[in-house]
């Protein structure tokens, strides 16, 4: 087994942290932190494993052994994974999940040498969980470590973050994505890999499917854009009424940002690091109009949107303001249309 191959690119972070839980000398909580996608869960799942594996030797768990097996299976009880409570409409943690792991961990752990809670993602914690979390991330019981993961750093409690020992993965080059997306036999590698942002599951998810859709509403958004503010509000309205409305709103906004991302590029001479390269006049069109201040200011608005979407506000009305805005920026430009 290797790293590179289970981690892409993330061999710096987590090889020290392997070399530890082999040792029995891990610090009772790590805060993963970084892009989604890329290989942070992995990472706290394979620690896990090499820190319970009862292989005597080598650096990386068995995948032998029977706690190796029920963990990659996900049925061991020393590994616990914390996640949003499905039944909760806002994908947060509560509570009373909290207070249920709390009880777990007061246990003794079941036969592993040492027990994993990972909470994923740490930022899903409501407030009154969090706060009801700290004591326990402060003095763990024996023998019991804590992986936190998020994407969101800046949304954490401090509290959370002074009683954490931060480990912060990177994207991946492109120069390590690409051949890796090709020995899969993915199509179109280099275009996956500057999608994906540097982040092997996105790019693996792009490969099977994801960028044929992210394609169709690229096309839908140029078309919106072409219209007018009555065309923006049917379109949201339309959006809104589908069947995974949030997922259909965010990947809207992906492809959305990824414009606004080549814009900025095209304007600062880096033509060749597109992501819609096979779409040059109309990013040529875009840029000539938003770069520098309109990208900066639809930057900030897609981040707002985002994060205004996490907490329940009405998707519909967030995305036609974005659009609304995006319409205004563009002026002429929005006329602009795909190749």
């Amino acid at each position: 087994m290797s790293v590179g191959i289970e981690l892409l690119g993330q061999t710096a972070h987590i090889a020290p942290l392997l070399e530890r839980a082999r040792s029995g000398r891990l610090h009772h909580c790590y805060l993963f932190e970084g892009p989604p996608s890329v290989g942070k869960h992995t990472a706290a799942e394979l620690l896990a494993r090499t820190a319970a594996c009862t292989a005597e030797r080598g650096p990386f768990p068995c995948g032998q052994c029977l706690t190796c097996k029920q963990m990659l299976k996900g049925i061991h009880p020393d590994l616990i994974q914390v996640v949003p409570d499905p039944k909760r409409k806002s994908g947060t943690i509560g509570v009373d999940q909290v207070r249920e792991l709390i009880r777990q961990v007061r246990l003794r752990p079941y036969n592993a040498s040492w027990r994993t809670v990972i909470v994923d993602p740490v930022d899903a914690l409501m407030p009154q969980a969090a706060n009801a979390l700290l004591k326990t991330l402060e003095e763990p019981p024996p023998d019991t470590g804590f992986v936190l993961v998020t994407s969101r750093v800046s949304s954490l409690l401090a509290t959370v973050l002074s009683r954490s020992q931060r480990v912060r993965f990177t994207a991946v080059s492109e120069k390590e994505l690409v051949p890796w997306l090709s020995a899969k036999e993915l199509p179109d590698a280099q275009r996956i890999a500057r999608l994906s942002l540097g982040c092997p599951g996105a790019a693996i998810a792009l490969g099977e499917g994801g960028l044929v859709a992210m394609d169709e509403v690229r096309s839908e958004l140029i078309q919106v854009l072409n219209g007018d503010i009555p065309a923006v509000i049917d379109a949201s309205e339309a959006l809104s009424r589908t069947k995974d409305a949030k997922a259909g709103l965010l990947l809207w906004l992906a492809v959305l940002e990824t414009l606004v991302r080549d814009t900025v590029m095209w304007g600062c001479d880096r033509q060749d690091g597109l992501i819609h390269s096979d779409q040059p006049k109309l990013i040529a069109a875009w840029a000539g109009v938003l770069w520098p201040g309109g990208a900066g200011r639809l930057q900030v608005l897609i981040d707002q949107t985002r994060r205004r979407m996490s907490v329940n506000v009405n998707n519909r009305l967030l995305v036609e303001t974005l659009l609304s805005a995006t319409l205004r920026e563009l002026g002429p430009a929005s006329r602009a249309r795909l190749q």
